[in-house]
């Protein structure tokens, strides 16, 4: 009876030992688990934290090319006149940026925004440069317009600046000619051409050294006939002598006097027809203008004509 007991006992010792070591077993293998389930959360904590600043990080990126854009948008408009595709290109981008500002999630949510982020800022980082070389070649070509349009400007106040001198230098001989002595004597072929130093003809007032002057007295009169002083005066369109040392000279009628400046003079024996010529050389620098060339006797005026040079 109690080798039967004993047995029993025994049996019971050893139920209760395996129960024992199961239930050791089983805390410990719980306790494993556990640790293992909070250590993959924090690390799912910590990828979502890094993945949550990168997006963080993009989306501050991406509001300062926006501001970018908005200025360089609002140039190109003022360049352009579309300002309202910028406008609403730049609401697409601040819809961006409001989905961007959406806490994420997890981190395949995570992901995803910061591809679509990245993917904005490309776009918007393109749209920019491609805006900034637009608005240079803009920029550029509005300067070349603006430059024409001086350009122009000037040539147009040039032009009536020289419309105005060669108008008065007009009047001016024409008001000469009607001091003609006489309708039957005056010079006819009246030539005048500027030279240069080398002898070849110039327009430019700066390379003008020397002023001929050719002109015909044909059919004179034989009460003209004789020794006669024949002066050159040359002016501006104000009336003024070319140079300061001009000799002043009465000639005409007592009824038509008037003084004249001459630059140049020389005594001619006047017959019924023949050639004169003049070879002033000019003893200071032109300016560009009008002049006004003209033949004088002493009886009065021959003949007028105008020089220009530029």
């Amino acid at each position: 009876m109690e080798e039967n007991q004993k047995r029993n006992n025994n049996s019971l010792l050893g139920a209760l030992a395996a129960i024992l070591v199961l239930a050791i077993a089983g805390l410990i293998y719980f306790f494993v688990s556990n640790k293992k389930a909070a250590k993959e959360a924090e690390r799912m904590e910590i990828l979502v934290d890094s993945l949550d600043q990168v997006r963080s990080s993009l989306a501050s990126e991406l509001d300062s090319l926006n501001n970018e854009y908005y200025a360089i948008a609002i140039e190109n408009d003022s360049l352009k006149g579309s300002l309202e595709n910028s406008k609403e290109i730049i609401q697409q981008k601040d819809n961006q940026i409001w989905r961007a500002n959406k806490k994420a999630q997890d981190a395949d949510a995570l992901r995803q925004e910061i591809t679509n982020l990245e993917a904005a800022k490309n776009e918007l980082a393109s749209t920019i440069t491609r805006l900034g070389t637009e608005n240079d070649e803009l920029k550029e070509a509005n300067a070349e317009l603006q430059e024409q349009v001086t350009t122009f400007k000037q040539e147009n106040t040039d032009l009536q600046s020289q419309v105005s001198e060669m108008n008065q230098a007009n009047e001016l001989m024409q008001q000469r000619m009607s001091q003609l002595i006489d309708a039957s004597y005056k010079a006819s072929g009246m030539q005048v051409e500027a030279m240069r130093s080398s002898g070849k003809s110039t327009i430019r007032a700066r390379q003008v050294r020397k002023v001929n002057i050719g002109f015909d007295l044909v059919d004179v009169p034989e009460e003209y006939h004789g020794a006669q002083n024949i002066y050159l005066s040359i002016t501006d369109a104000n009336g003024l002598p070319i140079v300061a040392e001009a000799t002043k000279v009465k000639v005409g009628s007592q009824t038509k006097a008037l003084v004249i400046e001459s630059v140049d003079s020389k005594k001619v024996n006047i017959d019924n027809s023949q050639r004169i010529e003049f070879n002033y050389e000019v003893p200071d620098k032109l300016k560009r203008g009008f002049f006004v060339v003209s033949i004088y006797t002493g009886k009065g005026l021959l003949g007028s004509t105008i020089l220009k040079l530029i």
